[in-house]
C-alpha cells in the first residue's frame, strides 16, 4: 500500500558537491557492476552526501517535550501555558497516500539510523520478532517526590481495564472525554482537580507501543491537575511524525504498512489525511485511554486498548 508519507528530496545542489568527475573501477562483485573510485582528497565520496540535521529540537513554549536526557529536564518557567485551541499544523513533510491506480511516491534514497530522541528500551514489534532491539533503559525521575512509587493517582486516572474511570480516544479533543462516574459533562472545576496526592509538577509517561517519553508539566508553579494531563497528552500525540521516525532501521515494510492503516483509520476528511502520520498513530489500534499504572523507574505507563462495543 502507498505511504501516506515520504520525505522532500534533496536536489542535485545539496546531495552532490562541485568537482570534476569521478574515474571509474571495476569491482570482484558477481553483479559486474562498475562503481566510483574514492579519490584521496577532502572531496571524496564522504562529502558528497550530507546527512540530514536533527529536527527533534525543542521549541519555546512546547507544550510536552519529549526526550530521552532527564537531565535537561526543562523548568516549569521555560514552558508557556497551552491554550485550548490546540490545532496542529500539517507537516511539511507529511503527505497522504495517492488514489488507486495511480504510482506510488518514490522510496528514499537510504534510511535514516534508530532517532536519538527513541527511548532505548522500545521495539516496534512484540516478543521474538523484536528482541534484538532491547536495551536498558537508565531514565529516572529528578527527585523521589516525582516518583510514581510515592503517589496516589486520583480516581479518573487509575489503570482499569474492563471498566476504565474515564471514557476517551486518544485521537481526539480531550472536550471529549467523559469520567465514568460523572452523570455530566465534565466542567472546569472538575479538569482543575489534582492528578495525584500529594501534588506533582512533573510527571514522565510511556507506552510500549510508543518510542517517545511524555511529559507533563504543571503551569504557572503549581501542581499538574486533570486539565494539564489530558491536553499536553493530546498535544503530546498529535505532533507529526519526521522521516527518520518513519524510514529506519527498525521498521520495515510490515511496520509501515501498519502505520499506514492507524492513519487511515484515524483520518475521518481530507484535512486530516493532510496532516499525515502522527504520533498517536504508533499506537496502531490500541487508543482508548485506561488510565495509569505505576511504571519503572518512578515513570508512569500509560494503558491503553481497543475499541470496546
Amino acid at each position: 500500500m502507498p505511504s501516506p508519507y515520504f520525505p522532500r528530496q534533496q536536489g542535485p545542489a545539496e546531495a552532490y558537491h562541485q568537482g570534476p568527475p569521478v574515474a571509474l573501477r571495476r569491482t570482484n562483485s558477481h553483479s559486474g557492476h562498475e562503481q566510483k573510485e574514492a579519490p584521496h582528497s577532502r572531496h571524496g565520496p564522504a562529502a558528497l552526501i550530507r546527512r540530514p540535521r536533527s529536527s527533534h529540537g525543542q521549541q519555546a513554549g512546547e507544550l510536552s517535550p519529549l526526550f530521552d536526557n532527564p537531565e535537561t529536564r526543562p523548568t516549569i518557567r521555560d514552558l508557556g501555558a497551552y491554550s485550548t485551541n490546540l490545532h496542529t499544523p500539517s507537516s511539511t513533510l507529511s503527505y497522504p497516500a495517492p488514489a488507486a491506480g495511480r504510482s506510488s511516491q518514490p522510496r528514499p534514497m537510504m534510511y535514516n539510523d534508530r532517532p536519538s530522541n527513541w527511548r532505548r528500551d522500545f521495539r516496534f514489534k512484540s516478543g521474538l520478532a523484536g528482541v534484538f532491539h532491547i536495551k536498558s533503559s537508565q531514565t529516572h525521575p529528578q527527585s523521589d517526590w516525582a516518583s510514581s512509587s510515592k503517589l496516589m493517582l486520583h480516581r479518573y486516572l487509575q489503570h482499569d481495564k474492563i471498566y476504565p474511570p474515564t471514557i476517551y480516544d486518544l485521537r481526539r479533543d480531550p472536550q471529549t472525554l467523559d469520567f465514568r462516574t460523572l452523570a455530566r459533562r465534565p466542567d472546569q472545576r472538575d479538569m482543575m482537580q489534582t492528578v495525584t496526592e500529594p501534588g506533582t509538577p512533573w510527571m514522565r509517561i510511556y507506552n510500549s507501543r510508543l518510542p517517545w517519553y511524555i511529559d507533563i508539566v504543571a503551569r504557572d508553579g503549581g501542581y499538574i491537575t486533570l486539565a494539564d494531563f489530558f491536553y499536553q497528552l493530546f498535544a503530546a500525540l498529535q505532533k507529526p511524525i519526521h522521516q527518520s521516525d518513519y524510514y529506519n532501521d527498525d521498521l520495515d515494510e510490515h511496520d509501515r504498512h501498519a502505520l499506514n492503516q492507524a492513519y487511515l483509520s484515524r483520518c475521518r476528511d481530507e484535512s486530516e489525511r493532510l496532516g499525515g502520520v502522527r504520533r498517536v498513530d504508533f499506537l496502531r489500534g490500541k487508543v482508548f485511554f485506561e488510565g495509569l499504572s505505576r511504571g519503572k523507574n518512578g515513570m508512569w505507563r500509560l494503558r491503553t486498548g481497543m475499541e470496546r462495543l
